[in-house]
């Protein structure tokens, strides 16, 4: 390997990729951290901050596929499809199937199980060895029932969450009031989550995480790598304008973006992209200082330093479609029922990609083929729960450590 080369090469530098640059900064690795984008500018700029250790649930799932063909095409429903999209994630739509079977979504559970084991310890650690730890609130959060007949089914989420470690108390609509007041919608009751959390601006813990990386001796380009080539002893980026940046190993970690360079490097995921929307009410700070979702709604509520955020829905659309601007108004009245006293003047909006495989699980660790090439992308709905878990995991990897889980459910060659 040439004199100037990294020990480390990682391209991405969202939540993933800047905890595992980190991580392996800190052990001393030369790292170089390449993005076309600013540090945390992707999903991790505008995702819910929830730190969701309870979800564990693939949404490749037989209940999602009972119920999915009555709103996949409804634009007020939690899970859509734009029409201009329908033939494109086909594919992945017929795998997403598959993967919902009963016995891959148990298999499904169990890997998602294993991987949430550590997580909120693994960030914990992150985050304080970033010296961010004031941003991360593990407090538990709230999950609003609002009508009767929802209630049987969330208790029986609950009894098999229970059964898997993950502990949430029924409260009633009064004890709702107390924790958060702001709650105007009649609701049934709620379910209150410990062992969960949020942090205070996603964005600005991925400020933090990649100051920590500089302070450690890591190095930062912003560019975008259009082909990557195996070396004899390492890999070989290449940059539009011809630049070449070598190292030993390679971290893939570039979210919903990883795709094509994943297909380069001979692993062609099956990957696609769940958009996120939100709507965030600058300055708004609420009574209540957990995260409130909606069981029935599939919204939440994040008090965060920036001001009140909801997140929520998932829209199948690609990378290219522009923004829906109906899902920003959905997500506005959906604050509204649920706390009509908040005022949701001045709302600012943000739309950002999800990397999601069909069985909803990671593509995580060092590829079968035994190159020194590890990928880290396709968390959906958990990158930032999952971000230190799996710094830990791919810097383990690379310095000779066990990872402390069998990696196999997570491999790229799985589909």
């Amino acid at each position: 390997m040439a004199d100037g080369a990294s020990d480390v090469l990682v391209i991405g530098a969202g939540v993933i990729g800047l905890a595992c640059a980190f991580r392996l900064a800190r052990e001393g690795q030369r790292v170089l951290l390449i993005d076309r984008d600013a540090p945390g500018m992707g999903a991790s700029f505008g995702n819910a901050g929830h730190i969701a250790t309870e979800q564990i649930f693939p949404l490749a799932s037989p209940t999602v596929i009972r119920s999915a063909l009555g709103y996949l095409f409804d634009n007020e429903s939690p899970l859509r499809i734009r029409r201009e999209y329908a033939l494109s994630i086909l594919p992945w739509l017929l795998r997403f199937v598959w993967a919902s079977r009963e016995s891959a979504f148990d298999r499904g559970v169990r890997a998602l199980s294993r991987l949430q084991q550590s997580a909120s310890a693994d960030l914990a650690c992150l985050v304080d060895d970033a010296h961010a730890s004031h941003l991360l609130k593990m407090h538990g959060h709230l999950v609003l029932v609002e009508k009767p007949e929802s209630t049987d089914a969330a208790h029986k989420d609950v009894a098999r969450l229970g059964s898997l470690g993950i502990t949430a108390d029924w409260i009633s609509p009064s004890q709702v009031t107390e924790i958060a007041p702001d709650i105007t919608a009649p609701i049934e009751g709620a379910l209150k989550f410990t062992g969960t959390g949020h942090v205070n601006d996603p964005y600005a813990l991925c400020i933090a995480l990649h100051d920590a990386f500089l302070g450690v001796g890591g190095n930062i380009i912003r560019t975008e790598i259009v082909g990557i080539e195996s070396t004899g002893d390492g890999f070989l980026a290449h940059a539009p304008a011809g630049e070449k940046y070598a190292a030993r190993h390679l971290v893939l970690s570039c979210g919903a973006w990883s795709k094509p360079l994943a297909a380069k490097l001979g692993y062609p995921v099956p990957l696609d992209t769940e958009r996120g929307y939100h709507v965030t009410l600058p300055g708004v700070i609420p009574r209540f200082t957990v995260p409130v979702a909606s069981y029935e709604r599939k919204v939440i509520m994040t008090p965060m330093s920036c001001g009140l955020r909801m997140t929520g829905t998932v829209e199948f659309g690609g990378l290219h479609l522009p923004p829906d601007p109906k899902r920003f108004a959905l997500l506005t009245r959906h604050m509204h029922a649920l706390a009509a006293n908040i005022p949701t003047d001045n709302v600012t909006t943000w739309m950002g990609f999800r990397p999601s495989l069909p069985d909803h699980l990671p593509v995580l660790g060092r590829v079968p083929d035994g190159r020194n090439l590890y990928f880290a992308f396709g968390h959906q709905h958990l990158g930032l729960t999952l971000a230190g878990v799996t710094a830990r995991i791919i810097c383990a990897q690379i310095m000779g450590r066990e990872p402390g889980i069998v990696l196999t459910p997570f491999a790229p060659d799985r589909f």
